[in-house]
């Protein structure tokens, strides 16, 4: 990084990166981006892995294919607790605008994942529904019916007397 000097001869370092340069023309100083923390690269890390892990849930999901759902579910609630974790460790660098928007990303990615979930469950019930009301018919010779409308009839019977 190239040094420039401001009107009272101080060495300021030359901005490298669009904010850095606006923060350069609003005369405020110019800090060398740090180096990510240990914290900052689990974040990272974890964010990879959970961004993986709702891609394949919701790659099966949408092409109806099977899975271990309840498998991918412990991953995704372990990678979530990880993430708050991580988080927390992290607490001073949360104005991190790749983060940020990293985190924005990851939000959009969990919204479809849930829609995509919603459907298949939705999917599911209706089947489970359609297969009910098809072993009921199935099994039903009426007998159930007339009884239950005998009873009815000989319990108003019996409230009447």
């Amino acid at each position: 990084m190239s040094e420039h000097h401001d009107t009272q001869g101080t060495a300021l370092a030359q901005p490298s990166t669009l904010p850095a340069l606006l923060a350069a023309l609003e005369g405020e100083p110019v800090r060398e981006p740090q180096a990510p923390s240990g914290a900052s690269r689990a974040m990272w890390a974890v964010l990879d892995r959970l961004e993986q892990a709702l891609d394949h849930e919701t790659a099966e999901l949408m092409a109806l294919r099977s899975a271990d759902f309840n498998r991918l579910n412990e991953i995704k609630s372990r990678l979530l607790l990880d993430a708050s974790r991580a988080m927390r460790a992290m607490r001073d660098e949360v104005d991190d605008g790749r983060l940020i928007a990293r985190l924005s990303s990851l939000r959009l990615k969990l919204e479809h994942n849930r829609m995509a979930i919603g459907m298949h469950l939705e999917a599911v019930r209706e089947i489970a529904s359609a297969m009910t009301s098809t072993l009921i018919d199935a099994e039903s010779d009426g007998t159930y019916h007339a009884t239950s409308r005998i009873a009815a009839a000989a319990g108003a019977k019996a409230r009447a007397s």
